[in-house]
């Protein structure tokens, strides 16, 4: 079983960035606990924001967002600790998703599909970590999938699923009836064919 994304990122980025020393360890943590399932749920909403990330030299949340001034300001009001400024908060998450994407490619590859895959393995336990707001906020916008259309896709993945494996008892019986169809007619004309020697002999007698 792989590793959950969250406690992936908690092990990999959190405790890379609680280490400076600025007396915000506490503070850090409690902000990216709540970013990352924002996070990780807008990457499986649009999967192609993976690979755009990648290739920024420097991904920040304005760029997750796709620029929208609103969304963020409001984002960032919602996840704020006592102690941190709205301005601190986006750099600590400006920080966190380069490593965040790298510790995502390290763990399930380096390809995009690689990525929503392990993600989408773990998509309960993420979403559970979504407050209400977060889905008010995002889903609107097409940044977050809503439940609904979480299930409808992976119903429609189980009966694409289920489809193609009811086609190959199909495809076996077509093929055995063609070889029974097959071995009738060899047998057929095996009969049929009488060797000239024995009808010489008939004739004969």
């Amino acid at each position: 079983m792989s590793t959950n994304p969250m406690e992936l990122l908690k092990k990999k980025v959190t405790s890379e960035l609680i280490h400076e020393q600025d007396g915000l360890s506490n503070e850090k943590s409690a902000l990216l606990s709540k970013f990352y399932p924002i996070f990780l749920s807008i990457l499986m909403a649009k999967p192609e924001f993976i690979q755009k990330l990648k290739e920024i030299i420097m991904p920040s949340l304005s760029d997750l967002l796709g620029h929208n001034e609103r969304i963020k300001t409001a984002l960032l009001a919602n996840i704020l600790t006592a102690k941190l400024t709205p301005f601190e908060a986006q750099q600590i998450i400006n920080k966190a998703i380069p490593k965040c994407l790298t510790a995502l490619t390290n763990e399930a590859g380096n390809d995009s599909s690689s990525i929503l895959k392990y993600l989408k393995q773990h998509k309960d336990s993420i979403q559970s970590l979504l407050p209400t707001w977060v889905m008010s906020l995002l889903t609107p916008v097409g940044l977050i999938l809503n439940q609904q259309n979480l299930n409808t896709e992976s119903n429609h993945s189980s009966i694409n699923f289920g489809r193609k494996m009811g086609i190959f008892p199909i495809i076996g019986f077509l093929i055995l009836g063609l070889l029974i169809v097959w071995l009738w007619q060899s047998c057929h004309h095996q009969q049929l064919e009488v060797p000239v020697d024995d009808l010489d002999a008939s004739v004969v007698q």
